[in-house]
């Protein structure tokens, strides 16, 4: 009979010959006798790691999601969101999305590991399977280092280490088995899917900004009354009026100072002082009547009155053609039959017509008696705010330099008085053209007109615009916006407080601007992570299931505490079938413990390792 050996009795680091090596009896892998009691324990190891293995495969990827999940729901749920292009707007605030997605890259950093080892499973049946029939997937102890590196390291290092092996080594052998090069192919997936996910990150993070903007919820409260309407208590009370069926609501009366009632509101309004009343501009250029306080943090829609105007420049049609364009104190002025405009210096009154026209484009003198809406305006604007050569125009303003007055510009406008529709925002009055139109009831654009009997428009509007259009040449522009803003302000005392259409309450946010072709990549990467966590799972629970054995081979491919045990620890054949690292070790005393450095070898000549401590018998 051969001779049998137990590896806990032969020498350690002791010199002599070379003893004989066991003869032992070639037999099945799976036929080993001294196991055959251990047998219905293993496969209960087997299926219990089996459930372990899917709950640590579905947790990683059902945590992923639920991250994935909280990221959708605060940005497109939790928060208002619009697209715009290839960007994302939302109200969600950008410090705690990317807290979000930078946990996510955290946690894939984090379970790439625990992922990886996973596939030590698969391995190891491919290896158990090659031991069996002497194949391929057999690795050399260098090669089997390299595997434990990469499934316990799970790193660059290890990665590189195993390509340096693969590709850059001359005198290992030429032969890899699989399961060397579908660790490496696992890892280096691995590695590429998750820090490819941070680089996503980290682009997302420094193309994201932060913007301010408004969200409106419901206005909680009373609401205010912020829409304007005809004082109809004032207009019933004044009745008759100066002519017969015109009624002007009191704002001018027939006594001896017959704007003593509406002038004060009016020149209040005018300069933005009136407890009641302002005048705003519509986005579309309309003068509005709107309420002097509007409250802090609402949009509202509401309903008013309100003057535009469209005003052009003819003073090249009205100087003629030289050489003399009048004294020096005025310049002569003759527009043609196609302008309806009698612009002529009045020399009983010393003045320029500035005014309502009638159908004859003369001045109206009482201006209430208007009867279109809209009507056209006229006016001479004389400035001094215009510098040219004397009988020549001022750039593009219109105006025409002459004499000792100043400069000259002719115009005309067409006004009309509106019924206005409009939305209040953040500062900004927009019109509502669906509601929006020229007021029908003809007596509103009489009380308006009639206004401009007190209101000195021929001196304020110029003095309130001197200087426009010298820069861009738009005098006209102005013109029609200054004319539009007084002429509505002075009918101010007509109006009083309306219902409100719809109020709304703004919150000013601190939102997010999102790259979307960066947020698309991060999904697909998360759906890539996870369908890699679901194969290596699936993998790992079938190849557990294949063979009792496989838990046992998978520990000695990702575990390092096995080598260890194989190389220096006590071998206890009944040990050797523990699933935990720490009971393959027996209990240990002083005869245990391991020296390194210089040691001799059992086939000769001096070596450099770790070596049992050497215990004098005296001691023992």
């Amino acid at each position: 009979m051969a001779p049998t050996y137990n590896i806990a009795d032969l020498p350690w680091n002791t010199e002599g010959p070379a003893e004989p090596a066991p003869n032992k009896e070639q037999r099945g892998l799976f036929d080993t006798v001294s196991i055959a009691s251990s047998c219905s324990s293993s496969h209960s190891a087997t299926r219990f790691r089996g459930k372990g293995i899917l709950l640590l495969g579905l947790g990683i990827c059902l945590s992923v999601i639920l991250l994935l999940l909280g990221l959708s729901i605060k940005i497109f749920v939790a928060n208002e969101y619009i697209r715009q292009g290839i960007e994302i707007i939302t109200t969600a605030s950008l410090g705690s999305t990317l807290a979000i997605i930078w946990t996510l890259a955290v946690f894939l950093l984090l379970t790439l590991p625990l992922v990886i080892r996973l596939d030590g499973y698969r391995l190891a049946w491919a290896w158990l399977e090659a031991s069996v029939d002497n194949g391929h997937n057999r690795p050399t102890p260098f090669q089997l280092g390299v595997i434990m590196n990469i499934l316990h390291g799970a790193n660059f290092l290890a990665l590189f280490g195993g390509l340096r092996y693969l590709y850059g080594s001359t005198t290992r052998p030429s032969y890899k088995p699989p399961i060397l090069r579908r660790a490496m192919f696992i890892l280096a997936l691995g590695l590429g899917l998750v820090y490819s996910f941070s680089i996503l990150v980290i682009a997302l993070s420094i193309s994201s900004t932060a913007m301010s903007f408004s969200q409106l919820i419901e206005y909680r409260g009373t609401w205010p009354q912020l829409s304007r309407q005809i004082n109809s208590s004032m207009c019933a009370a004044t009745g008759g009026g100066l002519a017969q069926g015109i009624n002007l609501c009191g704002l001018e009366t027939s006594g001896d100072n017959p704007f003593s009632a509406s002038l004060p509101e009016a020149l209040a309004t005018l300069t933005n002082n009136s407890a009641s009343n302002a005048v705003a501009s519509g986005d579309d250029g309309t003068a509005i009547i709107v309420p002097a306080s509007i409250p802090k943090d609402v949009a509202y829609s509401g309903t008013s009155f309100g003057v535009i105007s469209a005003c052009q420049s003819i003073t090249d049609q009205c100087i003629g053609s030289g050489p003399s364009y009048g004294p020096p104190d005025y310049l002569a002025l003759s527009c043609p039959s196609s302008v309806s405009f009698n612009a002529g210096f009045n020399t009983s009154t010393s003045s320029y017509p500035f005014g309502i026209l009638d159908n004859s484009g003369n001045e109206y003198e009482t201006p209430y008696l208007v009867d279109s809406n809209p009507f056209r305006f006229g006016a001479v604007a004389v400035s001094a705010a215009y510098r040219a050569p004397t009988d020549t125009f001022a750039g593009n303003t219109g105006f025409f330099v002459h004499g000792t007055a100043g400069a000259f510009n002719v115009l005309t406008c067409s006004v009309t008085v509106r019924s206005v529709g409009y939305t209040y925002f953040n500062g900004t009055f927009v019109v509502d053209p669906s509601i929006t139109a020229a007021a029908s009831d003809l007596d509103i654009t009489r009380r308006i007109a009639a206004m401009t009997s007190a209101a000195y428009l021929s001196i304020r509007v110029p003095a309130a615009i001197d200087g426009s259009g010298i820069a861009d040449g738009d005098y006209t522009s102005a013109f029609a916006r200054e004319l539009s803003r007084e002429l509505i302000a002075f009918s101010a005392a007509l109006y009083a407080p309306g219902p409100t259409q719809k109020l709304q309450t703004v919150l000013p946010v601190l939102g997010s601007r999102l790259s979307l072709v960066l947020l698309v990549l991060i999904l697909i990467w998360i759906v890539a992570y996870c369908g890699f966590v679901l194969f290596l799972t699936v993998s790992a629970v079938l190849a557990s299931s294949a063979s009792p054995y496989t838990l046992l081979a998978r520990s000695r491919l990702a575990e390092p505490l096995t080598a260890v045990h194989t190389a220096y620890g006590r071998a206890e054949p009944h040990r050797t079938w523990e699933q935990s690292n720490q009971r393959l070790f027996s209990v240990e005393t002083g005869l245990d413990r391991l020296s390194v450095g210089p040691t001799t070898s059992n086939a000769g000549g001096l070596a450099f390792g770790i070596s049992r401590a050497v215990i004098a018998s005296s001691s023992v």
